[in-house]
């Protein structure tokens, strides 16, 4: 049998006392040695990892490998699933409401039972006690199949809110994937383990649970470091819409689950999007909340389903997303500041009912339009009563608690071009028709657009004052802005970022280049850095994971933070990429940039992949495995 190692020389190898055929010390090397087909990060990249910590260079909460923690030798590893209560919700054929168990075999004689459910099969919760006491790594083996990825929502015993963890890859012939959960202080704690039920439901599979214990040092440095505030310099955008399309959540804690990743990292910000337009996911004074106009109609898509069905439950329960993720983000010591995109006020079939603005269809004479005269489907900000509508989506918005509003103008412009009022507000002042000139010779539009502008942006911070002054707790109400990454790029809209400084209207700006509009797609950080740094303006500049010919860089990181950015902003960021102990979720522990690879980009590197010997009844690592052709 090809690759086969057997129980005795695991042991004589590893050094290990087998405890029982469910629970037994067992490491990422161990594991390392029985995976034949290897990990993807090479026998060197691990051996970095442990080199760097030996010598103090990366501490093991730095990344997400349990081979890095010093006690990895004496790790316990349950691999037993059949173990897991009810009893009743276990079953050995994939039966609906129950888990299927499937026995596994890593060597001859170390195995255990797997718990596996299709999307479909409707898997209620169960628990697994974890039998150990002291402060523990928790790492699970998921296996994900040929089928697609596989998600589990794991919790433990006290704690409020589940968290999700995916293995998305496989490899050929049979493996899993071992994946970093959390530390935590165990005390006989139970894991409870559940299936992603709610929207798109997922199918999930759990192999083992590796225990890690700490050291007395481990311990002291990881509450250290989890407790300061000083690295917390990431900031994050989140659409408000998403999330409820794919899991259509309809409880606080479902809620809750988009932020829980966050925890105990370096992002302290949450840029909250309450909605495109003036549609929002709540029931709203001002605006309408999406899906408002679909009854009697059908759902362009699942998705959009899931997300209909969402909101007007939790609606019904009195339950305000927004205002739930707002608190929640508080609870994890963040700020938040809510945003509205410029835009979106509808959209093209067949999703045009769903995102149809009662607004924008009532004031077609308010719209934006072009100078060849083509209607454009935004809302003008040269008409007073447009400005008005938005600034009271923000208010309301922020009365909900946050700490600031914010605008996503790289989701939004033009906010202004040649429809009447601005026609009348320029030849007012410059006598002549501004679709007469050239636009980009001509400085005059550009002008004439950005004092637009700048007139909304100190009708929001006028907003935040009253609110500030009503809240009466002294502490000032923030206004941000998300604006393209170079001043070309912005000044093509009127968003003269100079003047909202020199005015004293904005407190951060936020960076992003990638998106509809951008023509440069350029970070000029040293303009930023000239207009922001002297006058106090915190500045993020966009990072990105790998987008196109960009690489986002540590050493390009670095310099960033030498010119003097604040921090970094993400879009849309989540997922299993930043739970606390990923690179990129600390990426705000400057001096720990300094001991990474320079040209590594802050993504979580590959994880362990663990190749089964036996799953079932076939043999999974012989010379020919038991599928071809595929």
């Amino acid at each position: 049998m090809a690759n086969k190692v057997t129980r005795r020389e695991f042991e004589r190898l590893m050094g290990l006392t087998v405890m029982g055929s469910s629970t037994l010390p067992l490491t990422a090397k161990n594991i390392a040695s029985v995976d034949k087909s290897g990990d993807a990060r090479g026998a060197s990249g691990l051996q970095k990892s442990v080199d760097q910590r030996e010598t103090g260079l990366l501490k093991p909460w730095a990344d997400t490998f349990a081979k890095e923690w010093a006690n990895a030798s004496k790790s316990h590893v349950i691999t037993d699933m059949s173990r897991c209560e009810p009893q009743s919700a276990l079953l050995p054929r994939a039966k609906l409401d129950h888990w299927q168990v499937v026995p596994y075999e890593l060597t001859d004689g170390v195995g255990g039972n797997l718990l596996w459910a299709a999307a479909e099969q409707t898997a209620p919760p169960v628990k697994l006690r974890l039998e150990v006491k002291g402060w523990h790594a928790i790492f699970v083996g998921i296996y994900a199949t040929v089928l697609g990825p596989s998600t589990l929502l794991l919790k433990l015993d006290g704690n409020d809110v589940a968290q999700p963890r995916t293995a998305a890859e496989y490899s050929p012939y049979g493996s899993f994937t071992e994946v970093f959960f959390k530390v935590a202080e165990l005390n006989n704690t139970a894991l409870r383990v559940e299936q992603q039920l709610s929207g798109s439901a997922l199918p999930a599979g759990l192999v083992y649970v590796k225990l890690v214990p700490l050291s007395d040092e481990e311990i002291v440095g990881f509450v250290a470091d989890r407790d300061q505030q000083q690295t917390r310099r990431l900031a994050f955008t989140n659409d408000g819409f998403d999330f409820l399309c794919a899991r259509a959540p309809v409880t606080v804690e479902g809620i809750l689950q988009e932020l829980e990743g966050f925890r105990n990292t370096d992002f302290g910000t949450l840029l909250l999007h309450v909605g495109g337009g003036d549609g929002l996911n709540y029931p709203s004074r001002y605006g309408h909340m999406l899906s408002d106009q679909m009854d009697g109609l059908v759902y362009p898509d699942p998705p959009y389903k899931n997300y209909g069905k969402a909101v007007r439950e939790l609606a019904k329960k009195g339950i305000n997303p927004t205002n739930v993720l707002i608190e929640g983000a508080h609870g994890l010591g963040m700020k938040v500041h809510v945003g509205i995109r410029p835009a979106l006020w509808t959209y093209y079939e067949p999703l045009q009912e769903l995102f149809d603005s009662p607004f924008y269809q009532a004031h077609p004479d308010w719209r934006c339009v072009d100078r060849d005269g083509t209607v454009v489907a935004r809302m003008s900000w040269a008409v007073p009563n447009v400005r008005k509508h938005m600034i009271d989506v923000l208010r309301e918005a922020v009365t909900f608690g946050a700490d600031g509003a914010h605008v996503v103008f790289c989701r939004g412009v033009p906010v202004v071009l040649y429809e009447g009022p601005f026609l009348e507000i320029f030849k007012d002042r410059h006598g002549v028709d501004p679709r007469e000139l050239d636009e980009k010779s001509d400085p005059r539009i550009k002008e004439a657009w950005a004092e637009i502008v700048t007139t909304f942006m100190r009708e929001a911070r006028g907003m935040l004052d009253e609110e500030q002054n009503r809240r009466g707790d002294g502490k000032r109400l923030q206004l941000s802005a998300m604006v393209f990454g170079n001043e070309y790029d912005n000044m093509l809209y009127g968003l003269d970022v100079r003047q909202w400084i020199e005015q004293g209207v904005i407190d951060e700006i936020f960076t992003y280049k990638w998106d509809i509009g951008a023509e440069k797609r350029v970070d000029d950080i040293d303009f930023f850095m000239k207009i922001c740094r002297p006058k106090g303006i915190p500045f993020y500049p966009s990072h990105m994971v790998a987008p196109p010919n960009y690489a986002n860089s540590i050493a390009e990181l670095l310099s960033w933070y030498e010119k003097g950015a604040q921090g970094l902003v993400f879009f849309d960021a989540g997922g299993d990429s930043v739970v606390a102990g990923t690179p990129l979720s600390r990426l705000g522990h400057i001096d720990e940039l300094r001991l990474r690879d320079p040209k590594e980009s802050g993504a979580a590197k590959k994880p362990l992949q663990v190749r089964f010997r036996r799953l079932g009844k076939l043999i999974m690592d012989g010379r020919f495995p038991p599928i071809g052709g595929g």
